[in-house]
């Protein structure tokens, strides 16, 4: 299968470098020629210099019927118009386009499939879905949520003083009798599959799937402190920012939102007279107490600017603020905001590459969820009438290495489940999984 990926911008860029680590034939195409040179440098794919308009390029490619295209250059119209050329002469099934604007993702044309689109990706949506899911599990850990029941997959930092630092997998499961399953560990940018004598170390991030409930007396166990969240601060007016404030303004928040831009200021004081917003430069620190900033339970810095975003967050928590989101892309920040005491980080492009990925995979696959820059990724999938691993006890399973069963879903019951568990048909599975595992894991899936 062939993936043409319109646009070697960040989203763009990052996803080819995830479909080429699971061995898709990749074909990345940008007019800039900066981009094109940086991505030759660096991918193993083919790299062409052009636009996804011109026709006579697209139709070189041999592209068939069931590759994909996807286009995510920074503007909409070229996006949309790609997908209906490619449409309209090439017939392809997944034609994937980013669209940032709202009134045209939510126009009738995109809605009734007129203009060759199959699915809509807004990197600001997404960012901002991934964030109101943080706030709504009380920004404890980083937490992917399933679509199976109310399962969820929770991303714990370990500090130096933790209480699980240089402990086994096996004494966590003694001193935390609860309902979870330690699914990895992230250790130095490299992923491990835990087993009962694997050791938790300061700098790590634990990876823990489970119900809610269970998932969150093990965090409170392990020293994470809960906090209500009332009073919110947004930091950054732009599509992420006014997502987010619609959302927080709909369930009786009390938020203030703090952007530079004056125009912006107004436009979204008249769109959202729910919050109060500031026209104020949040890098001058006399606004923290010009505002009281301090006495609020929580802090989104989701600027443009990555690095202001982590420098807010860390000044907000030595002012008081009990928890902080920024919006982060390069993983290398990830790391450094968990070190530096931010709460939760979210990214943008990884939350579009999820939500992209979801929709070109192959086999039965209801959500596909990416970790770390893409170091590994949870699957969910569901068991086919006719498939092979029907009737199987999951000990007996072919697993590709790499690979692990966190959790079923069951006749809406969620279920940790131990290798002497028997699939059945309708049996909705969690998979976690390495980079390197992902290719065979689809082969996996679609038997």
């Amino acid at each position: 299968m062939k993936v043409i990926v319109v646009g070697a911008g960040e989203v763009g860029y990052h996803l080819a470098e995830q479909l080429i680590k699971e061995n898709k034939d990749v074909v990345l195409i940008d007019k800039n020629i900066n981009k094109v040179k940086y991505a030759q440098t660096h991918l193993d794919c083919m790299v062409v210099k052009g636009e996804g308009t011109d026709m006579d390029l697209i139709r070189s490619l041999d592209i068939e019927k069931d590759d994909i295209f996807i286009a995510v250059t920074d503007s909409d119209e070229v996006n949309l118009i790609t997908c209906f050329l490619v449409s309209s002469e090439l017939k392809l099934k997944t034609k994937i386009a980013r669209v940032r604007r709202l009134d045209y993702s939510r126009s009738n044309l995109l809605q009734n499939n007129y203009v060759g689109v199959d699915f809509v990706v807004n990197p600001e949506l997404e960012a901002a879905r991934s964030i109101v899911n943080t706030i709504q599990q009380g920004v404890t850990a980083g937490t992917t949520t399933f679509e199976s029941g109310n399962l969820q997959l929770r991303d714990l930092f370990i500090h130096k003083d933790s209480i699980l630092n240089g402990a086994s997998v096996k004494d966590i499961r003694q001193k935390i009798s609860e309902d979870y399953l330690i699914t990895g560990i992230l250790r130095k940018n490299d992923i491990i599959i835990p087993k009962g004598d694997t050791k938790v170390y300061e700098g790590d991030h634990l990876f823990v799937t489970g119900e809610r409930v269970g998932v969150n007396r093990f965090l409170s166990k392990s020293g994470v402190i809960f906090k209500r969240l009332k009073h919110i601060v947004i930091v950054g007016g732009g599509r992420t920012g006014k997502f987010v404030a619609e959302y927080l303004a709909s369930i009786d928040k009390n938020v203030k939102l703090i952007e530079k831009d004056y125009n912006k200021c107004k436009q979204i004081a008249e769109q959202i007279p729910d919050i109060t917003v500031i026209h104020a430069d949040i890098s001058d620190e006399s606004i923290f107490d010009e505002e009281d900033l301090g006495s609020f339970d929580l802090m989104l810095s989701v600027t443009d600017n990555e690095e202001l975003n982590i420098l807010t967050s860390v000044y907000a928590k030595e002012s008081g603020i009990k928890k902080t989101i920024s919006l982060v892309s390069k993983v290398n920040y990830l790391n450094m905001a968990a070190k530096l005491g931010i709460d939760s980080t979210i990214s943008p492009k990884i939350s579009s590459a999820n939500a992209i990925l979801k929709h070109i995979r192959k086999g039965n696959i209801k959500g596909v969820y990416s970790l770390f820059d893409g170091k590994a990724e949870i699957i969910e999938f569901t068991i086919q009438p006719k498939s092979k691993h029907k009737n199987v006890p999951i000990k007996n399973l072919a697993l590709p290495k790499n690979s692990l069963i966190v959790a079923i879903n069951r006749n809406n019951k969620n279920i940790i489940p131990d290798g002497n568990f028997i699939l059945d048909e309708g049996d909705n599975l969690i998979l976690f999984a390495k980079k390197s595992a992902i290719d065979k894991i689809e082969e996996f899936i679609s038997k």
